[in-house]
């Protein structure tokens, strides 16, 4: 088995040792402010912030080469389409032909960009650091159904299985005369068809045993509560971190809620925590030009 698709980096950290459910609250967080505040210094503000925790985590730094290797033609790709695509009224940079770089499209296009970047790190953070048994106990914890939990750690643990089955029938069929070095795509395409064949029964046959093992485990069955080995307990590191994730959230809605009422009243106001009427004002009831407004695009 290949450990290059394992996303699950096994070290004895803080990090490895926080709860599930912690974890997936810094997700869900810090993806609601990226699309909450669309700006690139917040994406560029989280991508520091998950690399340094990345580096607490004591994830080897050619995974995390890795992982920035396999999002970097992705970030070129937006950043290039939007940059000539998405036009604007704004500043003309330089005509490419029928088409203009403006300067906004430049903006958004480093935005999506670095957006795109910062979530990727977030969700390998999550994957670097968490089991799969775990990340089933977290979902169970939550009251999510056990299917769904099931099916995420099931898909996340056969990636690197398959992975090394892949690698292992294509050395099988070279050992057997199979030419896969083909120049032409096509013909390198059509080369790799045995392989593909093989890898499909193999699917299949692994997708059997795994059907009768769950079977045997009386999964599905009606009337039948789950138990775990081990359940999940707060600890105090647990609740330090989910009280750091709410006053990061509070002082973030704080320092909006403060800059919409000085556009409303015209004049500036200083921080102020907002009351839970307030969040709900900034998150459904503020109008749609205002939020426009107070966001920043500019990259500084």
């Amino acid at each position: 088995m290949r450990a290059d698709f394992n996303l699950y980096v096994r070290r004895d950290t803080w990090l490895h040792r926080l709860d599930p459910r912690v974890k997936l609250a810094f997700v869900v967080e810090a993806t609601a402010l990226l699309f909450l505040w669309p700006s690139v210094r917040t994406a560029v503000g989280m991508i520091a912030c998950c690399s340094i925790v990345l580096w607490l985590a004591q994830i080897p730094a050619p995974q995390i080469a890795r992982a920035w290797r396999t999002m970097a033609p992705l970030m070129v790709m937006v950043f290039v389409l939007t940059a000539l695509f998405a036009g604007g009224p704004s500043r003309v940079l330089f005509p490419i032909g029928p088409l203009k770089v403006t300067l906004g499209a430049v903006q958004q296009g480093a935005l999506l960009a670095t957006r795109l970047l910062a979530l990727a790190l977030i969700f390998f953070f999550w994957l670097f650091t968490t089991d799969q048994a775990a990340m089933v106990r977290g979902f169970l914890a939550l009251r999510i159904p056990y299917d769904w939990g099931l099916t995420l750690a099931l898909a996340l643990r056969y990636l690197p299985i398959f992975a090394g089955l892949f690698q292992q029938v294509r050395e099988a069929q070279q050992a057997r005369g199979l030419d896969l070095e083909q120049r032409s795509f096509w013909q390198r395409l059509n080369a790799y068809r045995p392989v593909l064949i093989a890898m499909v029964i193999s699917a299949l046959r692994h997708s059997e045993h795994l059907g009768w093992a769950l079977e045997a485990r009386a999964l599905g069955a009606r009337g039948v509560r789950r138990s775990v080995f081990r359940p999940l307990h707060l600890r105090r590191g647990d609740v330090a971190v989910l009280i750091l994730l709410l006053l990061t959230l509070t002082l973030k809605f704080g320092r909006r809620t403060g800059k919409l009422n000085a556009q409303r009243v015209g004049v500036g106001q200083g921080w102020q925590c907002p009351t839970p009427a307030q969040l709900y004002n900034v998150l459904f009831r503020t109008p749609r030009h205002v939020l426009l407004l107070t966001q920043d695009y500019a990259i500084i």
